[in-house]
């Protein structure tokens, strides 16, 4: 019996996926590849291959980096989800971070 991937998946992640999907098929289009073709520039089968194109979560997050690398977008991706991007978590890090850090009797057990 086939799971049902999407009862489990975040609604908010279903169009980035899609979007996603879309922009990598426009990607392989534009280079004038046919999905046999790009397929087998990554070794993935021509079936696993349209499933990203329809952004299908259910595809490894290994095959998605491979598709990205084949179009010299990764390390793009790579860059974008770097600290220095997060916003939002840059400004959590300086209202959290602590002003010393102090040892307790604990961690003394450990220290040779």
């Amino acid at each position: 019996m086939k799971r049902d991937v999407n009862a489990s998946m975040l609604p908010s992640l279903e169009k980035p996926l899609k979007l996603l999907g879309l922009q990598l098929r426009l990607a392989r289009q534009s280079r004038g590849w046919t999905i046999a073709e790009a397929a087998a520039r990554v070794v993935v089968s021509p079936t696993t291959y349209k499933r990203m194109e329809a952004g299908d979560p259910r595809v490894a997050m290994g095959y998605w980096a491979a598709v990205m690398q084949q179009f010299d977008l990764l390390e793009k991706v790579v860059k974008a989800t770097a600290p220095t991007e997060d916003t939002l978590g840059q400004a959590l890090r300086m209202t959290l971070a602590r002003q010393r850090v102090r040892k307790t009797n604990e961690d003394d057990l450990y220290d040779f």
